[in-house]
């Protein structure tokens, strides 16, 4: 082959490569994508340079509003498999911002909510203008290579950089029909519920009135005496939350984690869990042992039964209650754990006079009624 020919075929590969792999190298979901670095936006997107390393920001871009958009070049999803979105984003007002696979018609990767402004009461925070890091479930994962394109609804926002992160495995969906009770007594089957929004500047203000106002409201209909169902939603004020049937891991269940997959928000949240403890005969005498992440309170059968106060790490039997009964059937364990900043989590555990983990003959059902 001449050299002349050579070339004009060289010339054509280039010619028929996508514009973005002319424009931006591959890049690998997992790494940290930079929007600032954006090479293709429409007009009115704007990049900055952020001050400081506060959330690793470095350059960043501004969609002013509704219509327009930036397009992220050859994003490579391959290293994927249970995957959610990390972002670092600032706004003025509420906003949602949508991740697209290929164009602004294309399929919605990611939508989130950034909430600023709402809620109430004394310690009522507002974020506008400051820089936070949301996690997100994906609603649909791209294979292999593709591009990526922001949009706003209507506010405008600004957008640090996206991240996508593989989850270690913290749950399980049930599958079985019962489960015992870990070797220790600990309770791994929970009903979750995707965590509601709470304002919470810093946990010094769960103070005994605070912690009481908070476990005491109705945020659902039904919260105390409907038994909830797998995949079942609710409405907590302008948030749907759904149910989640789940077995854990570990003996703590990690309600951040949960958040991290299944939420909107990791931080300044409440979470709702409930268990069926099934029991062949009554048990009179046994005590409920827990601990959480966050204050939390607790109630079987429809009695409250305990309450861990202030800000407060996870430790293994924390705090127990006075003597139980576990009725012959169905018993029902409801507890609630709210958090501010910082890991969310709780154990629970019945044991005997002794001191004893009960292990037999209790069953962890999910009944369908």
């Amino acid at each position: 082959m001449n050299s002349s020919l050579s070339y004009y075929l060289g010339l054509l590969a280039v010619t028929l490569l996508p514009t973005a792999a002319l424009s931006q190298t591959v890049s690998p979901a997992t790494d940290r994508l930079v929007m600032g670095n954006s090479r293709e936006m429409s007009a009115g997107v704007t990049v900055g340079t952020a001050d400081g390393d506060e959330h690793h920001l470095s350059r960043y871009a501004s969609l002013p509003g509704k219509g327009s958009w930036l397009r992220y070049g050859s994003v490579d999803f391959t290293p994927l498999t249970d995957a959610y979105l990390v972002l670092s984003v600032r706004a003025r007002d509420n906003a949602e911002l949508l991740v697209h696979e290929g164009s602004t018609k294309g399929k919605v990767i990611a939508r989130v909510d950034i909430v600023v402004k709402g809620g109430g009461g004394p310690f009522r925070r507002d974020y506008s203008g400051q820089w936070m890091s949301l996690a997100v479930p994906l609603l649909h994962t791209p294979r292999g290579i593709a591009d990526i394109v922001l949009t706003c609804k209507e506010t405008g926002v600004d957008v640090g950089w996206l991240r996508f992160k593989n989850r270690p495995k913290y749950f399980a969906p049930v599958t079985s029909a019962a489960l015992r009770p870990d070797d220790q007594g600990y309770l791994r089957r929970w009903l979750l519920l995707e965590p509601i929004r709470q304002d919470i500047r810093s946990n010094v203000v769960f103070t005994d009135s605070y912690l009481q106002k908070a476990f005491s409201k109705e945020y659902f209909k039904g919260q105390m005496i409907r038994l909830p169902r797998d995949g079942q939603q609710v409405r907590v004020g302008d948030q749907r939350l759904k149910w989640h049937a789940l077995d854990s891991e570990s003996y703590n269940v990690r309600l951040f984690r949960f958040a991290e997959r299944w939420g909107q928000q990791t931080y300044g949240s409440l979470f709702w869990a409930v268990t069926v403890i099934d029991s062949p005969r009554e048990i009179r005498g046994v005590r409920l042992s827990v601990g959480s992440n966050g204050a939390s309170s607790w109630w079987l059968n429809g009695d409250h039964v305990l309450t861990l106060e202030g800000d407060r790490r996870m430790v293994e039997d924390d705090a127990r209650s006075g003597r139980l009964t576990l009725r012959a059937g169905r018993n029902i364990l409801r507890c609630a754990v709210i958090n501010g900043p910082g890991l969310s989590d709780f154990c629970a555990r019945f044991l005997d006079d002794e001191g004893h983990a009960v292990v037999e003959p209790l069953t962890l059902i999910l009944p369908k009624k």
